[in-house]
């Protein structure tokens, strides 16, 4: 019985913790991922308007927040101490940019260089491309 109530409380820290920590995330990745370590990666920026990542992303009708949540499984924290991009696996790349549109142009240069990441991208090309075609 003790075992049990052991296993009990260590799960309930395990997903208590797991689940407050994406409920505090401003935009939620739209998809999650069965092959890194995390479901998800984290966009934290210090950007605190959530409307900026509204603007449509380079002459297409997805918005860079959409792109980002979507295509690449990325969750957006707004408000944050600095500009990162917090992959699957945990390693933290800092970002130079500091506006919407060239924080996500940057974000997706850093993912199509992971190496799950590499698939995703060619993946958003693909869709691009076709939607150019019509």
């Amino acid at each position: 019985m003790k075992n049990c109530l052991f296993l009990y409380f260590i799960f309930s820290i395990f997903f208590g913790y797991s689940q407050s920590n994406e409920q505090s995330i401003d935009l939620i990745s739209l998809r999650k991922s069965n092959n890194g370590s995390k479901p998800f990666r984290v966009l934290m920026t210090t950007i605190s308007d959530q409307s900026l990542f509204q603007k449509k992303y380079n002459g297409t009708d997805m918005t860079l927040e959409f792109v980002l949540r979507h295509h690449f499984y990325t969750a957006i924290d707004l408000n944050a101490d600095k500009n990162q991009l917090i992959s699957m696996d945990g390693t933290k790349f800092i970002l130079s940019s500091n506006n919407a549109k060239d924080i996500t142009d940057e974000s997706i240069l850093l993912v199509s260089k992971m190496y799950f990441g590499k698939k995703e991208f060619k993946t958003f090309k693909n869709i691009i491309k076709k939607n150019e075609e019509f």
